[in-house]
């Protein structure tokens, strides 16, 4: 009550006045912060490094394993282009390099498509339930020791997702970005 009679004679607003709004939003920030970080960083970002099949490229991949559904994001930059006709894409994988089970997450696309005519940028949004080839092979996916997990973009000529065939005569050819975690 003597704040309010201070602050009025004074001319200035209650020390009551000013904490209040403050201390609101305040706790809007904490609840926008719970909210939304988790989301954000829930998984791993894995910074993806150019291969031999696309020097001087460079991506990232957002992955997050929940309720047996491994999900996220993965984005690339200059690309080089795959010629329509050609049969070439940039497929998503997730690899457990210790136990050598794989998961096919997508191909990249720019524009909707999935044939990088022009080269570039490619992203696509991934979603898998089991490995596609490996060991445990039709198992729910499972994310191995820190170090162990590949994600890796590979040019490919076979988008069935079952068995992929990575383009180039030499191993390694077809890795166009990969990061692990």
């Amino acid at each position: 009550m003597i704040a309010m009679q201070v602050g009025h004679l004074t001319g200035r607003p209650s020390p009551r006045l000013i904490v209040a709004p403050v201390l609101g939003i305040v706790l809007i920030a904490i609840l926008a912060t719970l909210i939304i970080n988790p989301a954000l960083a829930a998984g791993p970002r894995v910074r993806l490094a150019a291969g031999a099949g696309a020097p001087g490229s460079a991506g990232a991949a957002q992955l997050e394993l929940e309720n047996g559904v491994l999900e996220g994001s993965a984005t690339a930059q200059d690309l080089p282009r795959q010629e329509f006709g050609s049969g070439r894409f940039y497929g998503v994988w997730f690899v457990r390099t210790d136990t050598g089970d794989k998961a096919f997450l997508g191909a990249l696309a720019q524009d909707e498509s999935i044939i990088l005519s022009r080269g570039g940028r490619g992203k696509v949004e991934v979603a898998a339930t089991k490995f596609t080839t490996g060991p445990d092979a039709g198992s729910p996916i499972r994310i191995g020791a820190p170090g162990t997990n590949l994600v890796i973009v590979l040019i490919e000529n076979n988008i069935n997702g079952l068995t992929p065939s990575p383009v180039g005569p030499v191993p390694g050819a077809g890795v166009a970005l990969s990061g692990t975690f």
